[in-house]
């Protein structure tokens, strides 16, 4: 896979990451069965074992094999791990603060903020496809796209941060404000040479999912940045891009989410090489007569 993985157990691993990472893998009836369970990500997997092969037209003993070669023993053990996982999407901050507040912990806060950052790092890294990252940077890379960037309430310090340093190296970036009622008024331009980019982590925000939604019908390029749960809005993305949320407490860490944006700025930079370097040379040129020109005379 082009870097070091991870190896976590199964039950540390969420179904829709085994799904995304082993998609290649599975055989064509498979591959059908993985794209209808994240494109309806979890009430696919949560229905009768028959009305799940219904959705995805086909067999229930491949239904079956699915499940097998993700590597649970039965359906009724799939189907607990998603319950698992609603239960953990739909989780406040309150109720992780009173579920881990037993004191069984000695380490120092420092300790443990730094040990769920690298944990969360490692995460990251191994949820995040290279080819997808990849196929992510092409298209922020492309200067005659207009790249549209959108945060959540929690997640709008990511889409500033990837809003502000794509400006600088391409024109055509602009950040769409989290306090701002709906999305959708601000895309209702949006065409086949956009890209939106949009941050959405739990406990997911019904409009930026409709966003996602709108953008991909009218023809953008959709790119999610989720936890691993995987936001609704993941259904109608072209790419996803999953970051470990590690955090000793009660509030999901973003260092994952952190570290992304920086690769991606990175990535983006390294491919657009000397016109992005002009584009900044000339903003600092633009930024250095400004501050000049204040209270001076020519």
């Amino acid at each position: 896979m082009g870097h070091s993985v991870t190896i976590r157990t199964l039950t540390e691993q969420r179904v829709g990451e085994l799904v995304r990472l082993r998609l290649t893998d599975l055989s064509p009836a498979e591959r059908r069965l993985g794209r209808t369970l994240l494109a309806s990500y979890p009430i696919a997997g949560l229905e009768s074992l028959a009305r799940f092969a219904e959705r995805a037209g086909v067999s229930p003993p491949t239904v079956t094999r699915f499940i097998t070669r993700l590597g649970y023993r039965g359906y009724p053990e799939f189907q607990d791990a998603l319950r698992q996982e609603v239960q953990a999407r739909l989780s406040s901050p309150l109720a992780r603060y009173d579920a881990g507040t037993d004191g069984a912990d000695s380490r120092s806060p420092l300790d443990r903020a730094f040990e769920s950052s690298h944990a969360g790092l490692s995460a990251t890294l191994g949820l995040v496809s290279p080819g997808e990252f990849q196929e992510v940077v092409t298209l922020l890379s492309e200067r005659g796209r207009r790249v549209w960037v959108l945060g959540g309430r929690v997640s709008d310090m990511l889409a500033r941060y990837l809003a502000g340093q794509l400006h600088l190296l391409r024109p055509g970036a602009r950040l769409l404000e989290a306090e701002r009622g709906t999305p959708v008024q601000h895309l209702i331009d949006l065409g086949r040479r956009d890209v939106l980019v949009a941050f959405d982590f739990r406990r997911y925000q019904r409009d930026t999912i409709r966003g996602c939604r709108e953008a991909a019908e009218r023809g953008a390029a959709v790119v999610v940045v989720t936890d691993p749960w995987l936001s609704p809005a993941a259904a109608t993305a072209r790419h996803v891009l999953a970051t470990g949320t590690d955090s000793f407490a009660a509030f999901d860490s973003v260092v994952g989410g952190v570290a992304l944006v920086e690769a991606l700025v990175g990535a983006v930079l390294e491919r657009l090489g000397a016109q992005a370097e002009l584009r900044m040379r000339r903003l600092e040129q633009l930024r250095s007569d400004a501050t000049w020109g204040e209270g001076n005379t020519p």
